[in-house]
């Protein structure tokens, strides 16, 4: 079931993302992103709140005027095992015994809107929902045998996350951008499962991302720095 229903959203993301190219959004960059992803971890019982790295890769759609879709996917690993008494996954540290290491895929599409401040900085807030796919790449002792359970956990509803945060992005050169980004992952699922904590597992990302600008993206970032440069003319002039 689990695999089926990734391959269902692979196939949802394919489609959309063609749709967005097919409709005219303009295709403006792509990119290479790392960092670190805090996750609270409420349960006293079990290991502390780790702080995980993750890379990842993004591009960047222009929809209208300051609006943007800024599509990323991430991977990273975490370790958990599972507590019969709690009937939950709880993170594990690394020497623990009975453990299942977890590769992570986090998905968003954040919507930003983007607000020029200098000729070559914006400002960009945005919100977007987040899915966060796991799966077990390798168990040790009796984690072996939790697999299903740790699965089951969390693929009841506990992949569905909501992403608010901002970006600054400094365009150094015509043809690449470097964006320091900080976001909060909201764990909605809380609110209609069960949960020990409503911020279990809220999450708190810091990453940065060096862009590559399409051809449409250069046009567009020249063709406001003539139309900022103009305007500056003008003032003066007055």
């Amino acid at each position: 079931m689990t695999k089926m229903f990734c391959k269902k959203f692979i196939l949802f993301l394919i489609l959309f993302f063609s749709a967005l190219t097919l409709y005219g959004f303009s295709f403006e960059s792509y990119g290479v992103k790392g960092g670190v992803m805090y996750v609270r971890n409420s349960h006293l019982d079990s290991a502390p709140s780790p702080a995980l790295p993750f890379l990842g890769v993004n591009a960047g759609f222009h929809l209208n005027k300051n609006y943007f879709l800024e599509p990323s996917i991430i991977f990273n690993w975490s370790l958990y095992s599972w507590s019969e008494n709690e009937k939950m996954a709880l993170p594990a540290e690394i020497e623990y015994a009975d453990s299942v290491l977890l590769l992570n895929f986090i998905i968003d599409c954040p919507f930003v809107l983007k607000f020029r401040i200098t000729e070559n900085v914006s400002i960009c807030p945005f919100v977007s929902p987040v899915f966060i796919f796991r799966f077990p790449i390798r168990a040790w002792g009796e984690g072996d045998s939790s697999k299903s359970d740790i699965m089951s956990y969390f693929y009841n509803s506990r992949f569905i996350f909501l992403e608010l945060g901002t970006f600054v992005e400094w365009y150094h050169s015509p043809r690449h951008s470097l964006k320091a980004r900080l976001d909060a992952l909201l764990p909605v699922y809380n609110l209609w499962t069960e949960s020990y904590s409503i911020t279990d597992h809220f999450s708190i990302k810091a990453s940065i991302t060096f862009s590559f600008l399409t051809k449409n993206g250069q046009q567009r970032i020249a063709a406001a720095s003539a139309a900022s440069a103009a305007r500056s003319s003008e003032e003066t002039a007055r």
